[in-house]
């Protein structure tokens, strides 16, 4: 891990700067200029002393990711960003607009270790965990360009984040920090793939970040051909956690579920997903499959509209999720790129 300030919890911050002989006043003034400023040359951080801007520097870098792309969906809803650390090594984030919020989906990992059938990144496997700073990294970029706020954060880019725990949990703090962006806990989203141990740590976290889970199947056989972590942690136990969250945290929590034509889309699967989420406050999220090269294909409006109508008597509510950004290979499950293989 690259040695940064960016890596520094407000808390780490105000300590880094008594150890190096300063006031802790000096550690908060630097946390603002960062993550509210958007602040990495410190020059520009005129109310901290030539000494400490000059300790800053010696430190290690306030730049930890380089854009190399930036492509726009041509609505004006989607723009994808590829991004270069420090080692070469890229990842890909995705700034997501609607009328009432704009969204950016960053990620935890370099690759993912997770290998789902559906999912584009699956193609790269796992390279490295991101550090929180280059997690950071991608919002304070892309937010620096951006000419809206930023409002919600969800971690449903390229990796696992609960395979990345402290690191994701430590970036999803400085978000959320009042002396940082204030994103609003409620507004960052955690999507796993069903690391059952890791939801039941996320249940006790004294934070009200909202989870996800990418379900996707709603019988164990279809779900281990989708989804090769429902080997260690088949249905039973990922229900079983998801329960356990929801009475932890008295929280609700959302269910995603990619609809691929004649694998997961049948009258039967929409039966059974009913009974298997009925216990379980939560709301679900159909999102018709984004094609990207596998074998799998995209139903038809047909498919999807008989699959909803099968839906039509769950006692929890039904979403209909269409991503923007097919066009630029920036849509759910979708970020990959070429030079991420080097």
């Amino acid at each position: 891990m690259v040695r940064s300030l960016k890596n520094h919890s407000y808390e780490e911050m105000q300590q880094w700067a008594v150890d190096a002989g300063f006031a802790p006043y000096t550690g908060r003034q630097i946390f603002e200029w960062l993550f509210r400023h958007f602040t990495e040359d410190t020059s520009e951080m005129l109310n901290i002393k030539k000494e400490v801007r000059s300790h800053i520097a010696e430190y290690g870098p306030l730049r930890l990711l380089d854009i190399l792309e930036h492509e726009s969906g041509g609505d004006g809803g989607t723009d994808k960003f590829l991004f270069q650390c420090l080692d070469g090594k890229a990842v890909e984030s995705v700034l997501i607009r609607s009328q009432k919020r704009v969204t950016l989906c960053v990620s935890s990992q370099v690759g993912c270790a997770m290998n789902c059938a559906f999912c584009r990144t699956a193609d790269m496997g796992f390279i490295r965990d991101l550090s929180a700073g280059e997690i950071l990294e991608q919002y304070v970029q892309v937010q620096r360009l951006s000419e809206e706020k930023i409002s919600n954060v969800v971690f449903m880019g390229m990796g696992e984040p609960f395979n990345n725990f402290e690191q994701s949990v430590r970036a999803a703090l400085v978000l959320n920090h009042e002396k940082g962006p204030q994103i609003a806990a409620r507004h960052i989203t955690f999507s796993t793939s069903g690391i059952v141990p890791k939801i039941r740590e996320f249940a006790h976290l004294p934070y009200q970040f909202k989870l996800a889970i990418s379900l996707n199947a709603a019988t164990n056989r279809i779900r281990d051909l989708l989804m090769p972590v429902n080997r260690r942690y088949p249905l039973e136990e990922l229900l079983d956690a998801a329960k356990y969250y929801v009475q932890t945290t008295n929280r609700h929590l959302t269910f995603e579920y990619v609809l691929i034509k004649d694998v997961n889309n049948g009258d039967k699967d929409a039966a059974e997903l009913m009974r298997l989420l009925r216990p379980i406050p939560c709301k679900l999220n159909v999102i018709p499959f984004n094609e990207t090269g596998a074998s799998y294909r995209r139903p038809d409006e047909k498919d999807i509209s008989r699959f909803l109508g099968a839906l039509s008597a769950a006692v929890f509510p039904v979403t209909l999720r269409l991503s923007g950004g097919r066009g630029i290979n920036a849509a759910c499950g979708q970020l990959y790129h070429e030079v991420l293989r080097k």
